[in-house]
């Protein structure tokens, strides 16, 4: 009986919360489109948005420079890694400057 009780209390707990949550959504979205933007706003909006995609675009650019540069790093590991394996299966040793097998 007591967790019939629990189950009740919290279900009328969450729908509380979430009458609350749809309430606050739908008001503060009426607010926002109760207001006339003038030509000053419009060019603040434009201002805004094409900075906005200017950072984009610029961390765009940075993300893929750094993803660039791991790629090249791991794949010249991997090679002198591979090298190395299959200088040593012929009993010769890799040579990291030329990058050929020394005997």
């Amino acid at each position: 009986m007591n967790n019939i009780t629990t189950k009740t209390t919290m279900t009328k707990k969450l729908s509380l919360a979430a009458t609350f949550c749809v309430a606050m959504l739908a008001s503060s979205s009426s607010f926002a489109h109760q207001f006339d933007i003038d030509a000053q706003g419009e060019q603040a909006i434009k201002e805004h948005k094409q900075l906005m995609s200017e950072h984009m675009q610029a961390a765009e650019q940075d993300f893929s420079a750094e993803l660039s540069q791991d790629f090249d790093q791991q794949m010249q590991t991997a090679e002198q890694n591979f090298m190395k394996q299959t200088c040593a299966k012929y009993g010769l040793d890799f040579d990291t400057q030329s990058e050929v097998c020394d005997g």
